[in-house]
């Protein structure tokens, strides 16, 4: 293959996810305004301007787009997730504040796909509904084994691991759900990677007092940023 045929390649690669990506974010932004099923193919290409045989180019049925939302908002996370746990580079809490940024940023930025997906798990289709929930347990597996070796190394405090990772998903889930547009992302990400961090952060209890006092001074900073 030529340098020319490889160039269009990639140009046409990154065309398609580019357009994936538009469509997926109009397509979870109709669901939410009109309801899954009320949203037609046709009522997509029409918000996308595109003609319905070009839009069966990406997709063929609306089913399609369920299955794109379990690869972005599980299955992706998944794999992250199992790449954090293989690196030596980080710290535990350094993997820890890394992947909550990233699942808090993904649920801010696009609130819809997981608040869509969560309300969709009853009417997923087999194969894609095991395939979901066997990614969903292993992001807790993942998450908890983060958790494991921040305590093992003692940088984490001796708690229940599957129970902490349990609390930290929902906090970073619970975005989806409370996240208002045109708010600060990238604020919203500092104070709850702080909060996970902090949590599960080993120290004397003087030193813990003072962490907490600060954990709630940035929980009511962020409520007074989103309520105001």
């Amino acid at each position: 293959m030529s340098t020319a045929e490889r160039g269009k390649g990639k140009r046409s690669e990154l065309r398609r996810t580019l357009v994936t990506s538009e469509l997926l974010d109009t397509a979870t932004r109709l669901f939410a305004e009109k309801g899954y099923e009320a949203t037609s193919l046709l009522d997509i290409a029409n918000a996308l301007n595109i003609s319905r045989p070009a839009l069966y180019h990406y997709v063929s049925k609306k089913e399609d787009l369920l299955a794109m939302l379990v690869e972005q908002v599980t299955n992706g996370f998944a794999e992250v997730l199992a790449q954090f746990k293989a690196r030596d580079d980080l710290a535990p809490s350094e993997k820890i504040a890394d992947v909550v940024g990233l699942i808090v940023r993904q649920r801010a930025e696009h609130s819809d796909q997981f608040r869509i997906l969560d309300r969709s798990e009853s009417i997923l289709p087999e194969p894609l509904a095991g395939e979901h929930l066997e990614a969903k347990r292993t992001v807790l597996r993942e998450f908890t084994a983060l958790v494991e070796a921040g305590i093992e190394t003692g940088e984490f405090r001796p708690v229940d691991a599957r129970t902490a990772a349990l609390s930290l998903l929902g906090m970073c889930n619970w975005v989806a759900w409370w996240f208002r547009s045109g708010s600060d992302v990238e604020a919203v990400v500092a104070t709850i990677t702080g909060l996970a961090t902090s949590m599960l952060a080993a120290g004397d209890n003087t030193g813990r007092g003072r962490q907490d006092a600060k954990t709630i001074d940035q929980i009511r900073a962020l409520l007074d940023r989103l309520e105001g």
